[in-house]
């Protein structure tokens, strides 16, 4: 069992990373995450080393709840030492040359040359091949010799502003020689990861798997106002755009349940950042969208269902308020049928000979408007029952 202080335990998750605590105290990684969550330990996730490696603002680190509980926490070791440096030898021996000691790498033990990196941790299948990818980034001085399609369709020239191919915004119209080595070298290395690039006449589209990045590249510009002297001057041609040489990537995405896409940062270059540089971060970027895109795919998922909950509830209601309006409706019609069948009753006993035919017509009356269902009338109809209680009905009685 390996034991360490809780505070011990906090401090070195949010400085090193999970993954290198669990290395550096040989224990395995889901008994160290289960430790952490049992003693109430705050674990960092993929956002934050996204947000703390982009060089921007240090990202808010949680506290540790309940400080002043510093008790010891045990965890589990490992069964089997892990292989953290140097890679496995083997010792073998040659019958003809003597006894030589050979040291030959077993493939399976091979570390990965990559840098201790938390980019991509959300990721976990794709996670080695994007370090090595991400570790391998470079921009060459010139374009390729074999650049990307989308560049050869750039170069050409277009009948229409509208065609689907590459778009570079710039207000001067000009760009300078490090931007098509830049796209070049984003474009083959994203679809080295696995994804699709489809150049659209307002946006770049970067297809990964399941989600779908947006790309918008800008060269930032200057004003130069123009003297009588400057040979492109004149009286509708006061002043031009001249690009600063550096270049911004807008980076969104696209989601189903969102009308348009969505641009959630341009990055930009600044004065001590190289080109170089500009790519890791955008890369970097481009693949941390990916735990966005889902956590918002959830909650859209939590909101919708709770959405339909509420409306088939509202449906509901208003069927029950509906039947419940119904059933008093009816329940006042027989009522009032009832009352005036009564009275009719009462007024033919008392005034009207039972020997003569009229009595007889009256009760058959008497009836109709009392349950017209069960003594139908062969002249009269409901409607025109309803009529003529609505016409009696004193308006006192109406509601």
């Amino acid at each position: 069992m390996i034991s360490i202080s809780r505070k011990d335990l906090y401090d070195r998750l949010w400085s090193i990373g999970i993954t290198k605590t669990a290395n550096d105290l040989n224990a395995p990684y889901n008994k160290l995450k289960k430790a952490c969550v049992n003693n109430d330990i705050p674990l960092p996730t993929a956002s934050y080393w996204s947000k703390l490696h982009m060089g921007n603002e240090k990202p808010v680190q949680p506290p540790l709840p309940r400080s002043e509980d510093n008790r010891i926490v045990s965890i589990e070791k490992a069964k089997k030492q892990r292989v953290t440096t140097a890679p496995k030898k083997i010792i073998t021996t040659d019958s003809n040359k003597g006894d030589n000691e050979i040291t030959k790498v077993n493939a399976q033990n091979l570390p990965i040359e990559m840098k201790e990196l938390h980019y991509f941790s959300y990721l976990e299948s794709e996670q080695k091949n994007l370090t090595v990818i991400y570790n391998s980034l470079k921009i060459n001085e010139n374009l390729s010799t074999k650049p990307h399609k989308e560049i050869l369709k750039y170069r050409k020239k277009t009948k229409s502003y509208r065609e689907d191919r590459l778009r570079i915004k710039s207000a001067s119209g000009e760009i300078f020689p490090e931007v098509l080595p830049f796209i070049d070298s984003l474009f083959k290395a994203l679809e080295k990861a696995g994804a699709k690039i489809i150049c659209k006449f307002d946006e770049t589209e970067v297809i990964f798997k399941k989600y779908t990045f947006t790309l918008n590249f800008k060269l930032p510009c200057k004003k130069v106002n123009l003297t009588p002297e400057d040979k492109n001057y004149s009286t509708y041609h006061t002043f031009e755009y001249e690009t600063k040489g550096t270049i911004n990537v807008e980076v969104g995405y696209k989601a189903y349940w969102y009308r348009w896409s969505r641009n959630e940062k341009v990055i930009n270059q600044t004065k001590t950042m190289s080109v170089e540089d500009l790519l890791r971060k955008v890369f970097i970027y481009i693949f941390s969208l990916t735990q966005i895109i889902d956590e918002e795919e959830k909650a859209h998922i939590i909101a919708e269902e709770k959405r339909l909950k509420e409306e088939k509830e509202r449906i509901l209601l208003r069927e029950r308020q509906e039947n419940e309006y119904k059933r008093t409706q009816d329940l006042l019609n027989n009522s009032m049928n009832y009352f005036y069948s009564k009275i009719i009753k009462e007024y033919i006993s008392s005034e009207l000979d039972e020997s003569t035919d009229e009595y007889q017509w009256a009760m058959n009356k008497a009836n109709w408007i009392q349950d017209s269902s069960k003594h139908p009338d062969d002249l009269l109809t409901e409607n025109e029952k309803r009529e003529l209680l609505d016409r009696k009905m004193p308006n006192k009685y109406i509601l």
